[in-house]
């Protein structure tokens, strides 16, 4: 990852930070699904430099980056964001600074709700829904802290919540990013 482009979120009085999340990472998931390969990857991942676990925030920053500049200017991020420019600031593209840190952010998914998995249970095991939930009668549901984003599924139309996850490498692992730009393995640069 050699370059990158960065969204600042402009909150005012009117449109909460929350709301603009909404708004411009679904419009960065709907870019990134434009430039997908047969597999559902993309070439380019993001981070969210103010990121904070204990608070709860993901900041108000986005990063973009690509292993080459084509890639980044092929995104057209400018396009996909032009309704919301009064709200954003997008930079032009620059390249990542020498000497950085690697880490990867990535989509959290807790086994959080019993029932849900309990009605998954009864589906794939061929039981009712009752002998599903009895399995996960012992089972505390795990709530997660991490920093989300509301999404809205284009398919089931569903809102759902992103959960996103931040990890410490020691080392950069080239590779591919999901279409909401989060990967477990491959890393970007952290500054």
């Amino acid at each position: 990852m050699r370059f990158y482009i960065e969204v600042t979120l402009l909150p005012s009085v009117d449109i909460s930070l929350y709301f603009l999340w909404e708004k411009v990472y679904g419009q960065v998931h709907l870019a990134l699904v434009e430039q997908q390969d047969k597999n559902r990857k993309v070439a380019i991942g993001v981070s969210f430099p103010d990121y904070d676990e204990q608070k709860n925030l993901l900041g108000t920053k986005l990063r973009l980056f690509a292993g080459s500049r084509e890639e980044l200017e092929a995104q057209a991020m400018e396009k996909w964001l032009a309704r919301l420019l009064d709200y954003v600031h997008i930079t032009s593209i620059r390249e990542v600074p020498v000497g950085c840190e690697y880490g990867v952010f990535k989509r959290l998914q807790p086994k959080s709700n019993n029932a849900r998995l309990a009605r998954r249970k009864a589906k794939r095991a061929g039981v009712s829904f009752d002998e599903a939930m009895a399995s996960f009668a012992k089972d505390k549901e795990k709530m997660s802290k991490a920093p989300y984003l509301w999404c809205n599924s284009l398919e089931s139309k569903k809102r759902y919540r992103l959960l996103i996850g931040r990890s410490a490498m020691e080392q950069a692992q080239i590779g591919t990013f999901s279409t909401y730009g989060l990967s477990s393995s491959s890393t970007v640069p952290i500054f």
